[in-house]
């Protein structure tokens, strides 16, 4: 009672807290094969923009297999590090261009490998065409992906009415998305980048 005098003895104990900051982690799976080479191009230089509206940002490049190029794109400049990831193996880059598209085998990878980097407060970003080569789409692995995840945006080069089309995956992989976007172009990608942080609430 003495020590609430200050207070009208009124007996209680201020508390300070601060207000937690909770922007969402972004975690972004980038198609880098030759189908989707300019879409990929300029998706990735979006990656460069979004520690604006994300604590934390991972980035992967895949055609069959999975890279982490996160540590690549903070120690390059953008360009430097796009270079080094749609050159080639062959000409030093760190992803297999030329290899076939395998969304399945790069998902399972991706699982088995990070799936532990996704908590409730990611965001998982899939940029490409969801061409796999009629090769096993590994639909339950995106199906365990997004459940880990807060939200699952997949950027698409693709309209709508394509996905039906040759190879397309797409379909499969829609239930387990909260949004789809088609971005075919730079003013599209620049067009969902600024409504970026409403997809992600």
């Amino acid at each position: 009672m003495r020590s609430n005098m200050r207070y009208d003895g009124v007996p209680f104990r201020p508390v300070l807290v601060s207000k937690r900051e909770d922007r969402p982690q972004l975690l972004v799976l980038c198609d880098v094969s030759l189908s989707v080479r300019a879409t990929s191009g300029f998706a990735l230089h979006l990656v460069h923009g979004l520690q604006s509206v994300a604590s934390k940002v991972r980035s992967f490049a895949f055609v069959d297999e999975v890279v982490e190029v996160t540590d690549l794109f903070a120690a390059h400049h953008v360009q430097q590090a796009l270079a080094a990831v749609m050159a080639g193996r062959g000409d030093g880059g760190v992803v297999d261009v030329d290899a076939d598209s395998d969304y399945g085998s790069a998902l399972r990878q991706f699982l088995e490998e990070f799936g532990s980097a996704i908590t409730r407060r990611t965001t998982v970003v899939v940029i490409g065409d969801g061409r796999g080569n009629g090769k096993d789409p590994a639909v339950g692995a995106f199906e365990e992906i997004a459940r880990r995840a807060r939200h699952v945006v997949w950027l698409t080069p693709e309209p709508r009415y394509s996905w039906g089309l040759g190879r397309c995956d797409l379909p499969l992989y829609e239930p387990s998305c909260d949004h789809i976007e088609v971005v075919r172009n730079l003013g599209a990608l620049e067009s969902f980048s600024h409504r970026m942080g409403e997809v992600l609430v």
